[in-house]
């Protein structure tokens, strides 16, 4: 007998709704592209800091976690415009048309890059390696 319970290829950590798109585990609101979207109104931070919880503990130190992290204090984050619907309905990033696309949506290590203060260094990596594939 068929039942809602048997597909075990279900991929809840990618998938979109009406109310809320699920990128990587990390849930924002549909409409706008926010962690915390006060027309929705909707604050995903505590359920999104749940899921790298542990991606936290093992790339930062504890001290650095204790001064630095922020918990659901911290500046949420913003997919507009960065996903897209593909097809089979699965959400996935504009610039690879991929579902769980690492690069794009790899909150644990944002999170981290943004209390090492990687930031800055990240983008400015980004835009030279954009400016060597353009020459080439």
């Amino acid at each position: 007998m068929d039942s809602q319970f048997n597909d075990t290829n279900i991929d809840h950590n990618n998938e979109v709704d009406s109310d809320t798109v699920t990128l990587n585990g990390f849930c924002f609101c549909t409409r706008h592209g926010l962690e915390v979207c006060p027309k929705c109104p909707t604050d995903n931070r505590g359920m999104n800091n749940s899921m790298v919880e542990d991606v936290l503990h093992e790339k930062v130190a504890e001290d650095i976690l204790q001064k630095k992290w922020k918990g659901d204090d911290r500046e949420p984050l913003n997919v507009t415009h960065m996903w897209t619907r593909l097809s089979g309905g699965k959400p996935g990033c504009t610039t690879h048309k991929e579902v769980g696309c690492q690069e794009c949506f790899n909150w644990g290590d944002k999170l981290v890059n943004e209390m090492q203060g990687a930031k800055r260094t990240a983008r400015r990596m980004r835009k030279n390696r954009d400016k060597q594939a353009a020459v080439e």
